[in-house]
């Protein structure tokens, strides 16, 4: 049992190092290349009619302070929606209603309807 597990640990040890392996010129190896599928919902009016728990990256403006505490109103060029935006995401930076932002998220569809968007990344564009 020892004369295989010694050659076992081994192998799970070197794995990490493979998998950090650049390729001649130290360019990465391996990889996608090709088209992007993209972001299936990109804009507010979008979000609105998506479904609970679908991803989405809007881009567009905080425009006000909402209803409650890590609440605020996004709005884009389709309509405006309300974003839950944890105090950590903003990370130190200020953020007014004439910078330009990028959301990752999730559509959340509350009780009779009601949607917002629970921000995982906030990008500061412009």
């Amino acid at each position: 049992m020892r004369y295989l597990l010694a050659p076992a640990l081994t192998l799970a040890l070197c794995v990490p190092s493979f998998a950090a392996f650049t390729g001649p010129g130290g360019a990465p190896a391996g990889g996608f290349s090709g088209p992007s599928a993209g972001y299936g919902i990109s804009t507010v009016g979008q979000a609105m009619q998506a479904p609970d728990d679908a991803y989405c990256v809007l881009e567009g403006n905080i425009v006000s302070r909402g209803p409650k505490h890590e609440r605020y109103v996004f709005q884009d060029a389709t309509g405006s929606i309300t974003v839950d935006i944890d105090d950590k995401l903003f990370a130190g930076r200020t953020v007014t209603p004439q910078n330009t932002v990028r959301l990752h998220g999730e559509v959340d569809v509350e009780h009779y309807g009601y949607r917002e968007i629970d921000v995982d990344v906030l990008e500061i564009v412009k």
